[in-house]
């Protein structure tokens, strides 16, 4: 399994969701420290770039990856497509290439590619420049992976041609990106491998830890329908009616957790057997509360936030799940896109997970922390 380093999230961010839901059944502190300043080759990681309709973005283990789609038209009509761009830290990487078709509202509502789709140059409908796709078949998050030959031919022309369009022969399927992708994949270039090694050794110790967690597979109480919510639960849209009965879910052997759905955004609360439920929030190193648009658990067991972007629009900023470690909630994966572009979160860069993480069913008894066996790791980098 690939070796994942710590977050280069901001500070800020970082310490509010490790530090608040970490400890999310203890006090909060009056007042938390000031975060240490980050190094400044990780902040460039953290920091995204843009160049037209591309973005790119990189983590802590230097992985980058680019994604680009057009914003959706205003009459509502027509095919976007999504193209992500990823490549690994090794100098002799290949690029790996995936695209994705959404209709105006984000849906992938698009028919499967046919072997006859095309990529073709901007204003041309037919010609020898014209580039097969080169997909597999759908994966799980609606995607599709180009062949390695047709991803460098794909990434190749897109540097060179000023505008593309998929064709199937007849008329344009889906619109591509356009911008500056060549500045990036620079800049991508410069960032995976720089000249000389951009951290001091207490530099990487301090900030390029690793992270393995032991978690429970959160599920939705069997006495969902009779078990009565706690009175703080009940109170959590203030003078607002709930918008729907607050959801419970078993999320260990001895906490429940209620998510509680308001006009300003869902509530949270942690709940023990035999104790008192108590509201946790997100907050940022200066005591501000970061709202969460949405909260829940789903299939896979996990606790999601979805935590808005600017203006409170909720198809960009974080999207981050969480896994229930016996005392605490432990970050499994965060994504961030700063475009609001009505992009599906799986597309969203990855700007953090740690390094392995594993369900159990009982408390661990080394709290979670120790690096789990080989059975049950969960998703390794890619």
């Amino acid at each position: 399994m690939a070796q994942v380093t710590s977050p280069p999230v901001s500070p800020i961010f970082l310490l509010a969701l490790l530090l608040t839901l970490l400890a999310a059944a203890a006090p909060l502190r009056a007042e938390t420290p000031a975060p240490p300043e980050m190094p400044r080759y990780l902040r460039q990681l953290d920091t995204p770039v843009n160049a037209g309709d591309w973005t790119l973005q990189c983590d802590g283990a230097a992985f980058c990856q680019i994604i680009g789609v057009v914003t959706p038209p205003r009459n509502h009509i027509g095919v976007r497509t999504v193209v992500m761009i990823s490549r690994g830290i090794a100098r002799d990487a290949p690029f790996k290439l995936r695209l994705a078709f959404l209709d105006s509202t984000g849906a992938l509502a698009v028919p499967p590619p046919e072997d006859y789709w095309r990529l073709i140059p901007r204003g041309r409908l037919r010609g020898r420049r014209a580039l097969p796709l080169g997909l597999g078949p759908m994966e799980p998050d609606g995607a599709y992976r180009a062949s390695p030959e047709a991803a460098a031919a794909i990434i190749a022309a897109l540097q060179a041609w000023p505008g593309a369009a998929v064709h199937n022969g007849e008329r344009v399927i889906a619109r591509m990106p356009r911008g500056n992708l060549v500045r990036l994949l620079r800049r991508m270039e410069r960032l995976q491998h720089p000249a000389t090694d951009p951290l001091t050794p207490a530099e990487r110790s301090a900030w390029l830890q690793e992270y393995h967690y032991t978690v429970h597979r959160g599920a939705p109480d069997e006495d969902s329908e009779t078990y009565p919510a706690p009175e703080p639960v009940e109170a959590a849209c203030g003078a607002s009616a709930l918008a729907n009965r607050p959801f419970v879910y078993r999320i260990g052997p001895a906490h429940r957790l209620w998510v509680a759905e308001c006009p300003d955004g869902h509530h949270i609360f942690l709940h023990p057997d035999g104790g008192e439920a108590r509201h946790f929030e997100i907050r940022e190193t200066d005591g501000a509360v970061r709202r969460h648009d949405y909260a829940g658990v789903g299939e896979d067991g996990l606790l999601v936030l979805q935590l808005p972007g600017r203006g409170g629009r909720i198809d960009c900023g974080h999207w981050v799940r969480f896994g229930w470690a016996g005392t605490g909630f432990a970050m499994i994966l965060n994504r961030r896109y700063d475009r609001c572009r009505v992009v599906p979160y799986d597309f969203w860069p990855r700007v953090w997970s740690p390094t392995s993480w594993r369900y159990a069913g009982q408390t661990p008894s080394d709290g979670g922390d120790a690096p789990p066996s080989p059975e049950g790791v969960g998703q390794p980098r890619s």
